[in-house]
């Protein structure tokens, strides 16, 4: 059975959607594979057409463009791989045409770590904006991904007593897991939910908007961006935070596997690969967090 565009990318969506992909992970290998799609538009009809040496011109062209990254080149073949893969297996395809395309080369470039001077003065940015600050805070003392910290509930949270916990719910393929709050991120949280909205529309989650909406992700993320610039700190992005927490907490003895399982890494080698970022590692000597 040959299949349109059209429907050759549906199918794929419907086979990742099944899997349990993040909605971000989907709306990624949409768009690049929209784009492949588009370029042969009026070449290719039907998916089956396709040989390795469409997709190798296709990528050959990308690289001389120069209007990606060749890290963002390289995601782009997974994305192509992934369909072909599926669309083979699927036997919508007889050739997986993608199968003997290969990566460019390039230099993953090192996870940036942010000074105690740098966290500080991001943290004192913030101070007068409780929802930021919280947001800040919450980030440095948990280590969580931004798209977790967009999600969390009131229920999430439990601050009334010790020991103080935040609950990461089961997302994607990403199971659920508890991380411990220390007083510092609690302190900020119970001083945001002081001046937390209360919609009549309310939906529970902690970080809302003045007519109880999700705060989006791209929305935290500009937040913290212009945080950034007000302290100063440069060639930094948000998930640095998360970096600077996994450094962090190696550097002052905490086994491997705990800072793994804290994080939410599902790989092991996810975590190994801060190692050569440590500058002074103490024997390990904790299995709590330690305060940024």
């Amino acid at each position: 059975m040959t299949l349109s565009h059209s429907d050759a990318l549906k199918k794929f969506i419907t086979h990742l959607e099944d899997l349990g992909r993040s909605p971000s992970t989907v709306v990624a290998y949409k768009k690049d594979i929209e784009q492949l799609f588009e370029y042969f538009n009026n070449k290719i009809n039907t998916v089956d057409e396709y040989e390795s040496k469409h997709l190798k011109n296709y990528v050959e062209l990308l690289v001389s463009e120069q209007r990606f990254t060749l890290k963002t080149i390289s995601r782009k073949i997974n994305s192509y791989k992934t369909l072909f893969k599926f669309l083979h297996k699927e036997n919508h395809v007889t050739q997986d045409a993608a199968q003997p395309i290969s990566h460019p080369k390039f230099t993953p470039k090192q996870p940036r770590i942010l000074s105690s001077l740098e966290y500080r003065a991001l943290r004192d940015t913030a101070r007068s904006n409780t929802r930021l600050y919280a947001m800040i805070e919450i980030l440095l003392q948990t280590g969580m991904r931004i798209g977790e910290l967009s999600r969390l509930t009131l229920e999430d949270l439990q601050i009334e007593k010790t020991p103080y916990t935040v609950t990461i719910q089961e997302y994607a393929s990403n199971p659920e897991r508890v991380i411990e709050l220390n007083k510092d991120a609690v302190d900020a949280i119970q001083g945001y939910l002081e001046k937390r909205p209360h919609p009549k529309k309310d939906a529970g989650l902690l970080f809302i908007t003045k007519t109880g909406k999700q705060v989006l992700v791209r929305n935290i993320r500009t937040m913290i961006n212009n945080a950034f610039k007000k302290s100063g700190i440069s060639d930094v992005t948000v998930n640095d935070i998360r970096n600077t927490f996994i450094v962090y907490q190696l550097e002052h003895g905490m086994p491997l596997e705990r800072v793994a399982e804290i994080v939410g890494h599902q790989r092991l080698t996810s975590t190994e690969k801060y190692l050569n970022l440590l500058t002074n590692r103490k024997a390990a000597a904790t299995t709590k967090i330690v305060s940024l």
